[in-house]
């Protein structure tokens, strides 16, 4: 196949995978719901370890007279946006594109109204300004900063009668006729590398849902924190307004409601097993707990016999006489362990799902033993 056929090939291929820049996560674009304001203020506060105090970050948002703010939408395209520079092996801060592949990427049909949503959708980014006080994080210099910037410079999107021109010029319709620049800063955060991996099929499977604004950027946000374990918390309140964007005069009542649908729909999705709010045990504060589906889990009694029947280590045999509870917590534990100091047992174990109980327990007792060694370290010094 020659090298213009196999690009032509190339660009019909929906992607399985993306890119997602952490500092885009923790903040919302935007507000959650419809607003006729022109701006939208989000604080964080947190610990810094070096100033040993608690310190404020704070996004400013600003959209332009003409097209206001940025919304809901807009989150979909900007995922679809670093899916394309991906694509692209982040070769240049200028990406082509055509609008029938970004809609793909999206799970967006491929018509007239896909497409002027998508034009509105760029106005809106290319005219919002974003101000980061102390809350940009430069992963090259590991330092928080303060920046206000546009995500991208410029935008450049084929009209129907370009296109037209185009084709009885050349007699193709395949040119890449679209086109966008990202702004330098986002940019070097690009190529710093402080991006993860994003699962595009789960992406446009939550997209699907009737209601996806909060789901999407719930998921966003659970997948980054995923990463270390398959159980994470968040203060209510911070989650819903400062991560999600709901509107900050949202009661807990109200909050909850909106969270548990969107908890909701990622279950359906198989994204999450379960989401409690309740109480925090040491403030008292409402807070959200969800657990993460994991594919590693033994879900049905016959399936842990089957496993006990293979010959098994001692430390095995122990591992599975544990109750249910201990067993689960030990492996999470173990698993995000091995993620950050041995991420190649993790993936091993990963490829062996679906294979027999021996493939899988090989490399099941490799990260409890990594892990318990890890422990045992730790308790002698």
């Amino acid at each position: 196949m020659r090298k213009n056929e196999q690009q032509r090939t190339a660009i019909g291929v929906v992607p399985l995978f993306g890119r997602d820049e952490m500092n885009l996560v923790e903040f919302p674009f935007g507000p959650i719901t419809a607003t006729g304001q022109k701006s939208f203020e989000v604080e964080h506060t947190a610990f810094d370890r070096k100033l040993k105090r608690e310190v404020s970050k704070t996004l400013l948002i600003t959209g332009s007279e003409a097209f206001g703010l940025p919304r809901p939408i807009d989150d979909q395209v900007l995922v679809g946006m670093k899916a394309l520079t991906f694509e692209n092996q982040f070769r240049s801060r200028r990406i082509e594109f055509s609008r029938y592949h970004l809609c793909q990427i999206l799970g967006w049909s491929t018509d007239g109204r896909a497409y002027r949503r998508l034009e509105e959708s760029f106005d809106r980014i290319a005219g919002t300004t974003l101000k980061f006080k102390d809350a940009w994080y430069d992963n090259g210099e590991k330092e928080w900063k303060s920046k206000t910037f546009h995500l991208i410079e410029e935008v450049e999107l084929c009209s129907k009668d370009r296109m037209d021109r185009t084709r009885r010029k050349t007699g193709k319709s395949s040119h890449q006729l679209c086109s966008f620049v990202w702004n330098e800063t986002i940019w070097k955060s690009f190529d710093d590398g402080f991006m993860k991996s994003l699962d595009m099929e789960m992406f446009r499977k939550v997209s699907k849902g009737r209601r996806r604004e909060v789901p999407l950027r719930l998921y966003r946000i659970l997948d980054k924190r995923f990463y270390h374990s398959t159980i994470v918390r968040f203060d209510l309140r911070k989650l819903c307004i400062g991560i999600l964007g709901m509107s900050s005069g949202y009661c807990v009542s109200e909050m909850s409601r909106v969270l548990s649908r969107a908890a909701s729909w990622l279950s359906a999705c198989e994204y999450l097993s379960d989401m409690i709010i309740r109480p925090n045990p040491k403030t008292g504060v409402a807070e959200a707990v969800f657990y993460k589906r994991t594919k590693y889990k033994n879900r049905k009694q016959d399936s842990l016999s089957s496993q006990l029947q293979q010959p098994q280590s001692k430390l095995m045999s122990d591992y599975w006489k544990l109750p249910e509870s201990k067993r689960t917590r030990l492996f999470d534990r173990a698993v995000s362990h091995c993620r950050e100091h041995s991420p190649h047992l993790v993936e091993g174990l990963q490829r062996r799902e679906g294979q027999s109980a021996g493939a899988k327990n090989s490399y099941l007792e490799m990260i409890l033993v990594k892990y318990l060694n890890y422990q045992k370290d730790i308790s002698v010094t």
